[in-house]
């Protein structure tokens, strides 16, 4: 970068412009040996070790496989990013809601069956069984231990200054009635960031209910956004909204720090219905002049 730029932001290590979205200046330094950048928001690994893919994750990359001999962490050029607070920006439909009560969810149950959902609705896709391997590491880590602990690096050092916790999910959605998994995804925290990295559904409405249940469970949990990747239709219509990449790695080095004792907790399954209307206004006895403003409600 050169010295007439503008506006350099310095924020838990390396050094971002405003005008100029360099994607060499966003691989921290101390990752360059491990990591480089390969094409267009892709970079490039050989090593599948579970410690760099969660250091990955918590400098912002998204840890996706390109074969079982090379990782490809992305770092999107604009990120579809949803607000959970201030001010939720998470939208769920009538007929989500009407359906939800006929599924429950859970986290950590069923990790391996979950993937075995990706694979049969997806293919191979991204998930191959190195990074299958890494991620179910990281998984019973925080099982476990609680978390996974990264190293935090600041200011373009390289000595690490503190430590940062990650924590990975499977998330299930079940068929009330039979018991059956319905759907699921695999997703991971990084301080008060939640982000999805593949799912699947096998039933009518389970992957909408899904959807809704786990993003009113971030926001009971205290979670701030909720990143979800790649653009997508259904991801608009949840409520997301495009960021670029240098403001989502800058919040994601805020989040790190700020809200690294963020959980997401479900103990057992809970009832997605219940999940999804657990703070709404018609719950509350003491709120009934609110219900005529239901039909407006956006939670």
């Amino acid at each position: 970068m050169s010295n007439g730029m503008s506006s350099a932001l310095k924020n838990g290590g390396e050094v971002y412009n405003e005008e100029v979205d360099d994607a060499l200046a966003l691989l921290p330094r101390y990752l360059r040996v491990y990591v480089s950048h390969y094409h267009d928001d892709f970079y490039i690994a050989k090593s599948f070790d579970p410690r760099l893919v969660a250091q990955l994750m918590v400098e912002g990359f998204l840890p996706i496989a390109g074969s079982s001999r090379f990782l490809l962490p992305k770092l999107h050029l604009e990120r579809c990013v949803l607000q959970l607070s201030p001010d939720s920006k998470l939208h769920i439909s009538k007929s989500t809601r009407k359906k939800s009560k006929r599924f429950q969810l859970s986290l950590n149950e069923a990790f391996d069956d979950v993937v075995k959902g990706c694979h049969k609705q997806h293919g191979i896709n991204w998930l191959f069984p190195p990074i299958v391997s890494a991620f179910r590491a990281l998984q019973k880590e925080t099982i476990d231990y609680g978390d996974c602990q990264t190293q935090l690096v600041e200011n373009g050092s390289f000595q690490p200054s503190g430590t940062i916790p990650v924590r990975f999910y499977s998330v299930e959605i079940w068929n009330a009635e039979t018991g059956a998994l319905a759907g699921g995804e695999l997703g991971y925290t990084v301080g008060g960031i939640y982000s999805s990295l593949t799912g699947f559904t096998k039933e009518d409405a389970a992957g909408s209910v899904q959807l809704a249940a786990l993003g009113k469970l971030l926001l009971q949990c205290g979670f701030l956004r909720w990143d979800l990747g790649m653009e997508m239709e259904y991801k608009r219509q949840l409520g997301a909204e495009l960021i670029a990449r240098t403001d989502f790695v800058r919040e994601v080095h805020r989040t790190r720090v700020e809200n690294k004792d963020l959980v997401l907790r479900c103990n057992g399954r809970k009832n997605a219905k219940e999940i999804i209307d657990f703070d709404r206004p018609d719950n509350d006895a003491t709120n009934t002049k609110r219900r005529s403003g239901a039909k407006h409600e956006r939670t």
